[in-house]
């Protein structure tokens, strides 16, 4: 009898995520997205993402509707302004902190990387070059961040389930820290190449960053982690992530 309800919730998931992608109006599934997100398991999404893999929708196709699905129903419960409802000292205003100060980097790193294509000429010594390689510290300090996610939160959100949420976010951390490396080899090797060929690849790996990181960061803050509040309702788990947490205290903000 349960295998027989638990079919039916994934089947009627499935065609809600398939109405999910053609409909333009998504108040009207608002409703029906609340009530299957509070009765549904990570067992049920799995074999509704299977339905929809069976029918020719892409990876990527899946993994938007399954995103969507989730950001509508939380929007239901009243789930999207998360810190509003976390007290101070939760982890997760920690983490969701560190985004803010992750998007004022992004846009000094957008803003330098513009002055410096502007400049007719650039030394490690100038305002510019310095300016960036700052950045960048910042930015590099931030695989902390990341790993106190990769290794202490999301574990403990996986243990409820929705792991394909998870792979594709922690694919993504991998992308980051490769492109936040090529920005450190860079500055590193600037003395050794033209100024414009610098100027070329600084540009290019900096478009490939900060959308990445901006949505990357955005995810996070509006799927991840109020599913993961709905979902982990023992407060001990939250206590004890934090106490885990607080060993490795802020990342990125200070060096």
């Amino acid at each position: 009898m349960e295998h027989c309800e638990n079919q039916k919730l994934a089947e009627e998931l499935a065609c809600f995520l398939k109405k999910l992608g053609s409909v333009k109006d998504k108040a009207g599934l608002r409703k029906q997205a609340t009530r299957l997100l509070s009765n549904i398991t990570s067992d049920d999404i799995a074999r509704a993402e299977r339905n929809l893999m069976q029918n020719g929708f892409t990876l990527k196709k899946i993994q938007e509707l399954s995103s969507a699905f989730i950001t509508i129903g939380l929007m239901g419960n009243g789930g999207i302004d998360l810190c509003s409802r976390l007290p101070d000292h939760h982890i997760l205003r920690k983490v969701m902190a560190e985004h803010e100060m992750q998007r004022c980097f992004l846009a000094d790193l957008e803003d330098v990387v513009t002055q410096i294509q502007q400049a007719p000429h650039l030394t490690p010594a100038s305002g510019e070059f310095m300016r960036l390689g700052h950045i960048i510290e910042h930015l590099n300090s931030l695989q902390e961040h990341q790993d106190r996610e990769d290794d202490v939160l999301f574990p403990a959100m996986r243990e409820q389930g929705w792991k394909s949420l998870f792979d594709h976010i922690e694919n993504q951390h991998t992308y980051i820290q490769i492109a936040v490396d090529d920005l450190i080899k860079l500055t590193a090797a600037f003395d050794k190449m033209p100024l414009a060929s610098f100027k070329i690849r600084l540009s290019s790996t900096v478009r490939c960053l900060c959308p990445l990181l901006r949505d990357h960061m955005a995810y996070e803050d509006r799927v991840l982690f109020p599913l993961a509040v709905t979902m982990i309702e023992n407060g001990s788990v939250w206590e004890r992530l934090r106490q885990v947490c607080n060993q490795i205290d802020y990342c990125g903000i200070h060096l």
